[in-house]
């Protein structure tokens, strides 16, 4: 009987300035049992594919800049020729497409497969490239099996996309589709035409059940997967990447530049207890944490930049981690998810520091204490902002996760955070913040019991009349009532119009109630924000 051999792909399009690291994680793993496993990123080529189809000779350019060792500040013009180029594509050429996302709009919220059948028939700007180095993958490795991650909505058209091409062109392959999307959105699928596509859908990590279709006799089983996975890079090519600079906040640009090398320091949610999160759900709810030396040996393997991507660090984790590096005498940076919690001590934060954190990111949610109880969130305001003096203290940057129209939230409550948030930003205690809107999914314990929070989850509308085969296909966010509720859709406005302007470094001076003055609900964010000053 021949062997299985796995082709792991990353669909178009995501950030382009370093790989997403599902395919890393699950190549490190089967790679160090002996399976035959290959990944390509085919993100990244493909926008590159368009940026040159569409940008003609000059392009490339600016590519050679954002793809180089320039500072960050030295690549904005660049960035914003590739911003204008990728405006004309979607004016001209293709609506869906974007540096980080295709079609998403069509995936956000939607429980219908036709209309995501629509979209994967439909040809757009990167289906000929995407098409090009997949027959290449395909022709060099020869697999038996072809495993797709869909991380996010703007991923699923270009999966479905992949796995219809293959189906027509190597039908002996076996096609499985996994991912974040996947995990969250499919858990209660019923519709038989995604099948058309994939033979299986994985829920959760990847690990085990990747390993029994590879080796159907295998004795792997989730418990089997230690708690900290080494990535492999190998098929993935680093210098293909491209930075795109939307900003001079040192912040908010991590995410879109730099080369970093992503890991998972502990898998799951050492608090998993917050009321909107989806802690029913095992990447939350199963929390494993390694030994600190797992992680720095795999860190000194990888090279010298890391960013972390876990649910929430360990303060107890992160202070073996440091401990080890600076054991190690090894310079490197990070950045990564927290959460603001006590246990950052100031020892600890300095120690951070020292061995080369350079950000964190963590949640702030309504900024309210009322809000933050009944949410479950294990921390206040005056917590809080004593934990983001001592990363201040330690020049430590920091980004705040804000949120707004979480049930019962009042209109006064929502421009108290906002008021907050402002004293915040004018004693440097954050540098960069991103206010999200309260999203009711399925598997969090506001959906379990939406009485205890003043909603009624409101019944879905009558399916309409769909062919033989079709039923639910995704489901996670819910709709709900709220007697009563602000006009979110006003105050939204008003709080991103004034974020703007706090980290522009304006406004600092500014109350709420200014901000609530200058905003008219008939004038988008868009057109005003940065013009309100």
């Amino acid at each position: 009987m021949a062997r299985n051999r796995l082709l792991l792909l990353t669909p178009p399009l995501l950030q382009p300035n370093c790989p997403y690291p599902a395919t890393m994680h699950l190549t490190g793993f089967l790679e160090e049992r002996g399976f035959d496993v290959h990944q390509r990123d085919l993100s990244v080529k493909v926008a590159l594919d368009v940026l040159r189809e569409y940008g003609g000779e000059e392009i490339e350019e600016f590519i050679e800049i954002l793809q180089g060792p320039l500072p960050v500040e030295a690549k904005r013009g660049a960035s914003g020729i590739m911003d204008e180029l990728a405006m004309w594509i979607r004016d001209n050429v293709d609506p869906d497409f974007g540096f980080s996302r295709y079609a998403e709009r069509i995936a956000v919220a939607v429980d219908d497969f036709g209309e995501v059948e629509r979209r994967v028939r439909r040809r757009g700007v990167m289906d000929r490239p995407l098409e090009r180095h997949l027959k290449s993958a395909m022709d060099e490795v020869r697999p038996t099996v072809v495993g797709v991650t869909c991380p996010f909505p703007g991923t699923l058209v270009a999966a479905f996309k992949i796995a219809r091409w293959v189906r027509r062109n190597h039908p002996d392959v076996r096609l499985v589709l996994g991912g974040g999307y996947v995990s969250t959105e499919l858990r209660e699928m019923t519709d038989r035409r995604p099948y058309r596509y994939f033979d299986d859908f994985i829920l959760d990590e990847g690990y085990a059940p990747l390993a029994k279709m590879l080796k159907p006799r295998t004795k792997i089983c989730a418990d089997d997967v230690p708690s900290f996975v080494k990535p492999s890079y190998r098929g993935i090519d680093m210098s293909e990447y491209f930075d795109v600079v939307e900003t001079d906040n040192f912040v908010t640009n991590l995410w879109n530049s730099g080369r970093w090398h992503r890991l998972i320091m502990a898998r799951g949610c050492y608090w998993r207890k917050c009321a909107f999160c989806d802690v029913r759900l095992p990447y939350i709810g199963c929390f494993r944490m390694p030994e600190a030396a797992e992680v720095v040996d795999a860190m000194q393997e990888l090279g010298t930049q890391f960013h972390f991507v876990d649910e929430a660090m360990p303060p107890s984790l992160i202070e073996g981690v440091c401990r080890e590096i600076l054991k190690r005498g090894f310079e490197c940076e990070w950045w990564g998810n927290i959460r603001f919690d006590a246990a950052f001590t100031p020892e600890l934060v300095k120690l951070m520091a020292k061995a080369g954190c350079i950000a964190v990111t963590g949640g702030l949610e309504c900024a309210d204490d009322r809000l933050l109880k009944l949410m479950n969130k294990g921390i206040t305001c005056a917590s809080a902002k004593r934990v983001l003096k001592r990363f201040r203290s330690a020049e430590i940057a920091v980004h705040a996760y804000l949120m707004y129209a979480f049930p019962t939230q009042t209109e006064a409550e929502a421009l108290g955070a906002l008021d907050f948030v402002r004293g915040l930003f004018a004693e440097n205690l954050v540098q960069s913040a991103f206010w999200h809107r309260f999203a009711l999914t399925v598997h969090s314990p506001v959906a379990k019991d939406p009485a205890a929070f003043g909603i009624s989850v409101r019944n879905p509308p009558p399916a309409p009349t769909r062919p033989k085969g079709a039923g639910v296909f995704a489901r996670n966010e819910l709709a709900f009532d709220e007697p009563g509720a602000p006009d979110w859709e006003r105050i939204g406005r008003i709080l991103r119009v004034a974020l703007y302007n706090f980290q522009q470094g304006r406004g600092l001076d500014k109350p709420a109630s200014y901000w609530s003055r200058r905003v008219k609900t008939v004038i988008s964010c868009d057109s005003v924000q940065g013009n309100l000053l």
